[in-house]
This record gives C-alpha cells, structure tokens and sequence, in this order.
C-alpha cells in the first residue's frame, strides 16, 4: 500500500457489502430486483468501487443524486443503469442523454422542454424517465392522478424521451408506527391502476427503500432502492430490532497518533478555548483528523476513540484538521492504530453510537466523511484499492 501523507483513513469492508447484499436478496421476492443507490459518494463509503461491487453481487442497477454523480460512475467504465432520484434542470438534459443517465420527472412542461432540447440535439438515443410519484414525502413528485396521466401521455408521445420507471418514496417506513407507510403504498398502488384502466402497460415499478424492504418485503415490487443497508446500517433501532435481516457495517474510520506529550508542566491546557485542563502525568495523544474530514465539532469532549482496545475520551475541542485524546497514563506511542468508528480488539465504537451521541442519524454520520480522507477497500482480507486525493511513494 502506497504510504498516506497524514495518516487518516477509512477502510471500506467490500466483503461486508457482499454479505448484507446477499441478506437482502434472501429476505425480498426473488422476482424483485436491487438498485443500489451509491448517492453521496455512496454513504461516504466511495461510489465507484461500491458500485461496481454492488453490481457483481446482485445489484442490477444505480442510483445517485445528481448526474455530476452518474458521470463519475460512467467515466469509471461502469454501464449499468443509473437513475437520478432528485431534480435535474432542464440545462442538464442533454448532458444526462449523452451520458445514457436515466431522469426522474414529474411535470409535465419540463417534459415537453426536454424532448425539444434532445430533438434540436438530432439525439438517436432515447433519455430513460422514472416517473416521481408523491404519496406523502412532499418532496418532490407528481401528485394528481391527472398530471400523472398528462405525463404518461407526454412521455409515450415523445420521440426522445423513453418511459422505463415509476415510483415514490415512503417518509415513516423506519418507524413502529405503519399507518402512513400503509397508506402512501395503497395511494400509490391506486395511481397503477387508474393508469392501467387507461390501458396503460406499466414499466418497472419500484417504492421500497431499505426500511420498507426489511420491514415491508411484500412491498418491493419489481424493484428496490436498497441504501443504507447495503452498508450495513440500519435505517432505525426500530428496524433493527425487528431482527429480520443481519446485517454488518462495512465502513471503520481509522488514524495513527502523531504525537504524543506527558503533561508534567505548565500550560496543561488543551485545544481552542481551553475547555480542558489536563491534570499532571496525564498522557496527551493528537490524531490527524478534525471537522474537516467529518468529525463533528460536537464531540468536543464527548466523543471516544479507541487505543489499544479501551475506550479513551475526546480532550478539548475538536479542531478542523486534529484532535487530543486523553490516553490517562497509560503509553502512547507515535504512529499506533486508532479506532475512532469500528472495531478493535473486541471493542466498538458504532456510527450508531456515534450519531445517538450528535443526535442525529448513522446517514449523516458516514456521509459526511469528507473526501479528503483516503478510503482504503478491503476484500478477503486484503487491500484492493487505495483511493486517496494525495499519496506518495
């Protein structure tokens, strides 16, 4: 492995995908396919290499976010279906076309602009469209059965535009309460059959999300959108402990300490604002990771990390490119393995943990890991990949 030149990383459990792929593919229909949706540089997990995993290990298809994210995969070499769940301006439909990225659309003006943007481009290929249905996220989506009928009809008449999807997306399917889940999928399945009473034949028709395909499996139709499970996060503890699926965390976030002191002397302060006065023979280790790479300022002596296998506290206040750790007086040295999530020697630090602590959602907390940080993908037991902004040799 090429040596990293601040030593922080993440490694990326390809062999933890594969697993929680297989456990999803055994709980849903067999008939119902996988998106896997790699969004956000797939959870903060590296999208092109968890693309191109997911892809060799049941999933059919992708999802992300925006087409500058259908691009990287493409660029990538990946030819797999990608789909765009959010909005895409008009401006970048000849774009999306040239790149074969599928669209969602919901309105039907934006419909009619797109065709006479492709037909003045002499496009031959038709750009795919999955049709967004609102049910009750408010988000985005068509919401009459109208419009929904006025947009079949524009796209069916469009010579440039290929009708391949429909779907919606469910607000509440993580949480114990069904009744809304329930009834956005019996509103939606009413806008099926009112268009099959047109006479409508129905392309793929996807709903489910990663809870609703634990929770609703019965729901997942032709397709599901399988996010944060693929990773082996839990969309709740509500789902969680329904214990329908198994799944394992892919990701770990790692450092090595760059430096340590023993505060014997005056000033024994620590970090901005010196919010912590270390006490005398305390040993004082600094990592090389910070706000900047997505370790909230929050946890500005709150969080924990581990060293040698023990939970060891955030001292002082988490700085953009660094923290303290209060080692106590146990030994430190330069250059060991620290554990800030995962595992190590038997303990854990779980992003669960991490996000009930920020009071917030395991998404936020994977997602929000910078970039700048390499990811290091591991796959039976060995390094397959490094993709890292900066190395040398």
């Amino acid at each position: 492995m090429k040596k990293l030149c601040r030593e922080v990383w993440v490694e990326v459990d390809l062999d933890a995908i594969k697993k929680n792929l297989r456990a999803i593919r055994h709980h849903i229909p067999n008939k119902s396919k996988i998106m896997a949706v790699v969004k956000a540089n797939a959870y903060g997990h590296g999208s092109v290499e968890v693309a191109r995993h997911a892809l060799e290990h049941g999933a059919s298809e992708l999802a992300v976010a925006s087409v500058e994210e259908g691009i990287v995969l493409r660029k990538a070499g990946i030819t797999a279906p990608i789909l765009v769940l959010g909005f895409t301006p008009l401006r970048c439909v000849k774009e999306s076309a040239a790149w074969k990225i599928t669209l969602s659309a919901f309105q039907v003006d934006w419909i009619k602009e797109a065709t006479e943007i492709l037909e003045k481009e002499a496009e031959t290929d038709r750009l795919a469209i999955h049709i967004n249905v609102d049910t009750g996220m408010g988000r985005l989506g068509v919401r009459t059965k109208e419009k929904l009928l006025e947009i079949v009809k524009a796209l069916t008449a469009s010579k440039f535009l290929r009708w391949e999807g429909i779907f919606t997306h469910f607000s509440t399917a993580d949480e114990p309460d069904t009744t809304l889940t329930r009834l956005q999928h019996d509103k939606f399945i009413s806008f099926l059959r009112f268009l099959k009473d047109q006479g409508i034949e129905l392309p793929t028709v996807h709903m489910n999300n990663t809870a609703a395909a634990i929770a609703f499996p019965e729901f997942s139709a032709d397709m599901i959108r399988l996010g944060i499970g693929m990773y082996g996060l839990y969309p709740s503890a509500y789902i969680k402990q329904l214990n329908l699926v198994k799944l394992a965390p892919a990701l770990s976030l790692k450092a090595r300490i760059a430096y340590v002191k023993t505060m014997r002397t005056e000033p024994r302060t620590i970090s901005y604002g010196a919010t912590y006065i270390a006490d005398p023979e305390e040993v004082i280790a600094t990592l090389p990771v910070g706000y900047a790479d997505g370790y909230s300022r929050e946890l500005s002596n709150r969080g924990f990390v581990l060293h040698r296998g023990k939970r060891v506290p955030v001292a002082g206040r988490v700085t953009m490119d660094m923290i303290m750790v209060s080692l106590g007086e146990s030994e430190g040295k330069q250059g060991e393995e620290v554990v800030i999530y995962g595992r190590q020697k038997g303990a854990e630090i779980s992003v669960d943990e991490v996000a009930e602590m920020l009071d917030t959602i395991n998404y936020e907390v994977v997602s929000t890991i910078s970039r700048r940080v390499p990811r290091i993908f591991i796959r039976d037991g060995e390094i397959l990949k490094v993709s890292a902004p900066v190395l040398y040799v």
